[in-house]
This record gives C-alpha cells, sequence and structure tokens, in this order.
C-alpha cells in the first residue's frame, strides 16, 4: 500500500508577515509618485479644458460670422454679465452681438459655461505677478488681436512644471510647458 503524505498548502506566519511588509513598503514608495501623477494629469486637463474653450470661441465666431467672447466668471453670486471675475472661477463663450465684451441676455447667445479651477490651481499670466482677468474676444475672422499667456498652476505645495496656455494675434493658441514661473501668493 501507497504512503500519503499529509502537506498544507497554505502559507506560514512567516512568510504571510514577509509578503506584507514588502506590499507596506511598495505602498510607502509608489503612493507619492501616483498623487504627483494624479495631479501633473489634472493640471493638464485644465489647461486643455482652457485650451478649448479658446478654439470653440474662434470656431464660434468664424461660424457665425459675430464676435465671440470668452470672459471669466465672476465668483459665485455675483452678475455674470459683468465678466470681471476671475478666469480662476470658471469663463463662459457667449456671441458678442453688441460687441461689448458683456454679456446681454436679451442680444447674446451663451454658447458654453465652463466650470471653476479645482480647489488649489490657480490661473495668472505669463509673469507670475497677477492673477487673470478680462474678457478675449475673437472677430468674425477669427482673430484676436490680442497677445496673451496664461499659466495655469498646480497647488503651491506640489513642485509640479505649471502648463501654458498662449494665444497670439492671428488668434491661434497653443499650449506648452515651463514658459513662465507660478507665483508664490496670488494678490
Amino acid at each position: 500500500m501507497p504512503r500519503t503524505s499529509n502537506q498544507n498548502a497554505g502559507l506560514t506566519l512567516i512568510e504571510l508577515v514577509i509578503t506584507l511588509a514588502v506590499f507596506a513598503v511598495t505602498v510607502t514608495v509608489v503612493a507619492p509618485a501616483m498623487q504627483s501623477l494624479q495631479h501633473g494629469n489634472r493640471l493638464r486637463t485644465e489647461a486643455t479644458r482652457l485650451l478649448d474653450a479658446l478654439n470653440l470661441a474662434r470656431s464660434e465666431a468664424v461660424m457665425r460670422n459675430n464676435p465671440v467672447v470668452l470672459c471669466p466668471r465672476p465668483a459665485p453670486g455675483e452678475d455674470d454679465a459683468s465678466c470681471d471675475g476671475l478666469f480662476a472661477n470658471g469663463w463662459l463663450v457667449f456671441s458678442d452681438s453688441a460687441r461689448n465684451g458683456r454679456f446681454d441676455a436679451g442680444s447674446d447667445e451663451l454658447i458654453r459655461v465652463f466650470e471653476p479651477l479645482p480647489q488649489g490651481y490657480t490661473l495668472t499670466d505669463l509673469a507670475g505677478g497677477s492673477s487673470t482677468r478680462g474678457p478675449i474676444s475673437y472677430l468674425p475672422d477669427g482673430t484676436s488681436r490680442r497677445n496673451i499667456s496664461l499659466l495655469v498652476c498646480p497647488p503651491q505645495e506640489l513642485p509640479l512644471q505649471p502648463w501654458s496656455v498662449v494665444l497670439n494675434n492671428v488668434g491661434r493658441a497653443r499650449m506648452g510647458r515651463g514658459e513662465g514661473r507660478c507665483p508664490t501668493v496670488l494678490p
């Protein structure tokens, strides 16, 4: 009669402790890198969202044969027609029939409303000295007649390079990196 062996197929306590220790060290090392990667992706997403808004405004101006404005939204609770807010509060794209750079509910058509930047993210000019204000207008020929460089900056505690959105006189917008410095404190 053959002898059978009585072997257990489970883990010993030592093997389990070693496996958990390796897992804990791996998570400790990888977690900060994953957080940095997540914020880096978020930063690029916000810059892309601003670029998309500029491209939408330009194409709508040409398609409608009417000026179209990208306008910073005011702080929550304030009048949306003022265009006196900050781009960090979000932005509006609207047709500007009156050509006054303000949203007039009676004559202008609201094309799209963009949400604010996430908490801690900021939008500033290329010099990093001030927060960005004022509408960006596109004429029916697709030109903006305005040079502007905007920086989308990460929360201050993150050592990430900002993304820039650059608009030239002809109305072409592009994204880039390493073209400015984010301020340490916005006014």
